[in-house]
C-alpha cells in the first residue's frame, strides 16, 4: 500500500473553478482505492470534503491565498517527512521547488500562464515555480495529448515522464435526477466558464451581436461563471437585458441551466481539456466549441469547431445548429455516447497506475 499525501491547499476556495473541481474529483477517486493510504494536506475546512480521511493541517493558520502559498513552500515539505508520506500528489501544479523525502507526481492542465494568458502576477509566479516543479517531479500528469505536447515543448521535459489522464464527467450529471431550477429565460444560448480573456468572451459577445443583428435570433445569452463583468460594458447588443449573468451556480443549478439551453457555446482560444462542453452533452444540449487547442481532441465529432478568431464563423455555427434539426440530433446523440468515455473512476485508476509505476522504479 502506498501512503499518498495530496496537496489540497487550493481545495478550500469558496467558489472552486474547473481545475480545483477536477483536483477534488481526482482525490475522491483516490479515496475509494484500496491500494492507497490517503492523507490530505491542507486547511481544516477541507475536512468537509473528506470527513473520513486523515487531514494534516499543521501550521495552516489562515485560509488565504498568500498564506496558503507560504505554507505550501515552507511547511509542506517538512510535513511530508513528519507524517511518513511515500508519494506527494500535487493536483494543481503546485509542486515543491526543492528535493523532498518522497516521490512527487504533479498534475498541470495546460501552459496558459507561461503562454501569457493569465494575469501578470499569476504569470510571474507560474514562470518562476512551474518549470522548476515539473522538472523535479518524478512524474507529470496532464489531461490531454495537446497539453502533453505543450509541456514537452515549453518546459523541455522528457515526454516519457508525462502521462495523460483525461478528466471525467461527474456522475451527478450522468445518473442523478437531482437538479435545482434557476430563473433563466425561456430561450437562451449558454456559456459556462470564467471570464478570462483566453475563454474568448469578446468573441462570444461579438458573435451574439451578429446573431441578433444579421440572423434575427431572438435568444438571450446566458453567461455563468466568475470574473470581472466590466467586459460587457464595451459591447452594445440591443437591450442590455439580452445578456443574463446569474453568477456562481451550484452543480444542481448548473445541470438545470445546461438542460434547458438551446445550445452551448464554448469558442475558447486555449483549453487543456474543456469540461463544460461535455457537461452540456450529458443534458442532450448541442455544442459549438472552437478549433483551438485540445477541444477537437476531447470532443471528437460531437461538436462544431469554428475558428475562435472569426466571430462571423461562430455565429454561423450557432445559426446552423439552431435551425437544422438533423444536425442538432446528430450532435446530441454523438455527445450522449461520447460522455460515457470520460469517467472519474477511469481517471482515478489511471492516476493510481502512475503512482504505482513511480513507486516501483
Amino acid at each position: 500500500m502506498i501512503r499518498v499525501g495530496v496537496n489540497a491547499r487550493t481545495f478550500s476556495v469558496s467558489e472552486p473553478g474547473g481545475a480545483v473541481q477536477t483536483a477534488i474529483n481526482q482525490t475522491k477517486e483516490l479515496e475509494k482505492n484500496d491500494e492507497i493510504d490517503l492523507a490530505i494536506l491542507g486547511h481544516d475546512s477541507v475536512a468537509e470534503l473528506f470527513p473520513e480521511e486523515e487531514l494534516i493541517s499543521d501550521y495552516f493558520f489562515r485560509d488565504s491565498q498568500v498564506f496558503g502559498i507560504l505554507w505550501e513552500r515552507i511547511f509542506l515539505p517538512r510535513l511530508i517527512e513528519k507524517y511518513d508520506i511515500d508519494l506527494l500528489y500535487c493536483p494543481n501544479g503546485n509542486a515543491p521547488l526543492t528535493e523532498i523525502d518522497a516521490s512527487v507526481v504533479v498534475c498541470t492542465h495546460d501552459m496558459n500562464a507561461l503562454r501569457g494568458m493569465s494575469s501578470p502576477t499569476h504569470r510571474l509566479y507560474r514562470t518562476i515555480t512551474l518549470p522548476r516543479g515539473l522538472q523535479l517531479a518524478d512524474a507529470i500528469v496532464t489531461v490531454s495529448e495537446f497539453s502533453k505536447s505543450e509541456i514537452e515543448r515549453i518546459i523541455s521535459v522528457d515526454r516519457s515522464k508525462i502521462s495523460v489522464v483525461p478528466n471525467g464527467v461527474s456522475d451527478d450529471y450522468l445518473y442523478s435526477s437531482l437538479e435545482s431550477p434557476v430563473d433563466l429565460p425561456d430561450d437562451y444560448i449558454l456559456y459556462v466558464g470564467s471570464l478570462n480573456p483566453r475563454k474568448n468572451i469578446s468573441g462570444i459577445l461579438e458573435s451574439y451581436r451578429i446573431l441578433r443583428e444579421n440572423y434575427g435570433v431572438p435568444h438571450k445569452l446566458v453567461i455563468i461563471g466568475p470574473g470581472n463583468k466590466s467586459i460587457f460594458q464595451d459591447f452594445t447588443i440591443g437591450e442590455s437585458s439580452q445578456i443574463v449573468t446569474p453568477g456562481y451556480l451550484t452543480q444542481p443549478e448548473l445541470k438545470y441551466a445546461y438542460k434547458n439551453a438551446d445550445i452551448f457555446l464554448y469558442p475558447s482560444k486555449y483549453e487543456g481539456f474543456g469540461l463544460p462542453p461535455l457537461e452540456a452533452m450529458t443534458q442532450m444540449t448541442p455544442v459549438v466549441a472552437s478549433s483551438a487547442a485540445a477541444l477537437p481532441e476531447v470532443l471528437g465529432d460531437c461538436a462544431l469547431f469554428p475558428d475562435p478568431d472569426r466571430p462571423e464563423q461562430i455565429a454561423e455555427g450557432v445559426w446552423k445548429v439552431l435551425n437544422d434539426h438533423e444536425l442538432k440530433t446528430e450532435l446530441t446523440e454523438c455527445g450522449e455516447e461520447l460522455v460515457e468515455k470520460y469517467s472519474w473512476e477511469r481517471a482515478g485508476n489511471r492516476l493510481v497506475n502512475v503512482f504505482t509505476n513511480v513507486e516501483g522504479r
